[in-house]
């Protein structure tokens, strides 16, 4: 039972000390400097540990923390096994289980504060800096496509199987959340239309479907509006699937009282010398 409690101890750590944990080096990171990049966020101070510059990197980088959370939650739930096991040899079974999954996480968490500055016992913050916009293509507009003499092959992305036409990319923090603002609006639009569309056959009464035909009306000129302000903007007509490719982002950590107390200390002497 002592293994038991100590590998429960572990597993709760890694949820509940991001307190005391400290900044883990991150092997291509930013290089480390008296002048560190913190962005405030509703009262929280969060330091930059990562860049990511190029959309396979921050794919990769999510790949990996997709894997790792999964293998967290793996170890979580053998934990719950261990703890309602009703023999001796079925607990001591789950307590090998669980010791030899917290193993490998503690191993995987160490290989991802090295590659990237991330770590299970912190909070973290994606600012997405650079995006990809991309609409999907089907083998039909592709032909039609690569047939028009005009037709450059860069202006078309692979992915897997599928292909992707380029329309273009949106760059800068604040540009790539307007953006994603902007499109948020047509969809919720269009959204809004369609369960009002969808509503019409299941209507009887003759007042209903009146009332309905209006608010259908309403919805597809709020459509309408919001498909020019979007075409406005950015020069062409938002399709009906759009993927957003994040090409480039910035990773910061959430900062401890103590770290932040830190930083204040460092930037205090750079404070008082500019005041001279």
């Amino acid at each position: 039972m002592k293994k038991l409690f100590a590998s429960v101890l572990y597993l709760c750590a890694i949820e509940n000390l991001a307190q005391e944990a400290k900044p883990a080096d991150a092997k291509g990171a930013e290089p480390k400097s008296a002048q560190v990049e913190v962005l405030e966020v509703e009262g929280k101070r969060f330091a930059l540990v990562r860049n990511f510059a190029s959309v396979e990197d921050f794919a990769a980088f999510e790949r990996n923390v997709q894997v790792i959370n999964q293998k967290r939650q793996e170890a979580q739930q053998v934990q719950q096994l261990a703890q309602v096991a009703l023999t001796t040899p079925e607990r001591e079974a789950r307590t090998k289980e669980l010791e030899a999954k917290l193993t490998v996480l503690q191993s995987d968490n160490a290989a991802m504060a090295k590659n990237y500055g991330f770590d299970l016992s912190r909070q973290y913050l994606v600012v997405q800096t650079k995006l990809n916009v991309l609409s999907a293509l089907s083998n039909e507009e592709y032909i039609k496509l690569a047939a028009d003499k005009d037709f450059k092959a860069d202006s078309v992305v692979n992915s897997g199987e599928k292909k992707f036409l380029s329309r273009g990319s949106v760059s800068g923090a604040v540009e790539v959340e307007a953006f994603k603002l902007q499109v948020q609006r047509v969809m919720e639009t269009r959204r809004a239309l369609q369960q009002l569309v969808d509503l019409q056959p299941r209507l009887t009464k003759d007042a209903d479907k009146k009332k309905v035909e209006e608010a259908v009306k309403n919805a597809q000129s709020e459509v309408n509006a919001a498909l020019e302000e979007f075409k406005k903007t950015r020069g062409y007509d938002l399709p009906n699937e759009i993927t957003l490719q994040t090409a480039e982002a910035k990773l910061y950590t959430l900062l401890s009282d103590e770290e932040n107390k830190k930083l204040n200390e460092q930037s205090a002497p750079k404070k008082d010398e500019e005041k001279k």
